[in-house]
């Protein structure tokens, strides 16, 4: 296992904000970080989450440094994105249009490894089971949900409302009313038919996907999966853990794509 990268020639990287169309024609806003590498790493928020959150960038520029580039993408409904989210009934299509933009024959990267955060995490597993043949060498779930009809939140748990970002807070999402009540595909379910390499990482006391959802996922998931459960305090949820925990999280990511996807 090979340990950080140091001594690395210091590039800024190049930045571009994107779209790329989705099967249904809703256009995706993505921001692509280049130094350039020949590893594509894609970044997939939360509901409510988008591409240019400070956590999002923190994660950015690590991964650059780390010898990645990095895509970052807003679901529909989000950001600079046109739609509505539907709750995960459409959004494989949005990550999906990212991917077939820039990765495959005559595209700038022959392969990618993904990183969702929550609904982001179930999305991308959904998206890779439905296109086994798409060149992913591994994803990364943290605090993804494994079924959404089975999710209970509890925003009162102490440390759940230090985690909102008011700017995050006003910024509303534009919602498929119908997409609601609609039956959604399970994580679960997509898992099971993922080969690739996962890490499935749930946090004690999350206080939106609690930690029977990570453990659902590690028992579906066909192998190779990991399974970590850290032992936190505050609630924390998906880049939760990005703003309170950063340094434990991102050794945890760095050696599973050591191990799994290196650049």
């Amino acid at each position: 296992m090979s340990g950080p990268r140091r001594g690395r020639k210091a590039i800024d990287p190049e930045v571009s904000h994107r779209t790329a169309p989705a099967g249904d024609g809703i256009s995706i806003a993505y921001t692509l970080w280049r130094r350039p590498a020949r590893e594509l790493l894609v970044l997939a928020p939360g509901f409510w989450r988008v591409r240019v959150a400070r956590e999002n960038l923190f994660l950015a520029h690590h991964f650059l440094r780390r010898g990645y580039d990095v895509a970052a993408m807003d679901f529909r409904g989000h950001g600079d994105s046109g739609g509505r989210y539907a709750f995960g009934a459409a959004e494989h299509r949005d990550f999906l249009a990212v991917i077939e933009e820039l990765v495959g024959p005559g595209r700038l990267f022959d392969r990618f490894v993904a990183v969702g955060f929550s609904m982001g995490g179930a999305i991308a597993a959904q998206a890779l089971a439905a296109r086994p043949d798409l060149p992913c060498r591994g994803l990364a779930m943290i605090s993804a949900p494994a079924d959404l009809a089975a999710l209970r939140p509890k925003p009162w748990k102490a440390g759940a409302l230090r985690q909102v970002r008011l700017r995050h807070a006003l910024r509303v999402p534009r919602i498929q009313a119908r997409g609601l009540a609609s039956r959604k595909p399970r994580a679960s379910d997509a898992v099971a038919a993922l080969a690739i390499p996962k890490l499935i990482v749930t946090s004690e006391g999350d206080w939106l996907v609690d930690p029977s959802h990570g453990r659902a996922l590690a028992s579906a998931a066909a192998a190779p999966v990991d399974y970590v459960h850290l032992e936190l305090p505050g609630a924390l949820h998906a880049d939760g853990l990005v703003k309170f925990v950063p340094v434990r999280l991102l050794r945890l990511l760095d050696r599973w794509l050591d191990e799994n996807a290196p650049p």
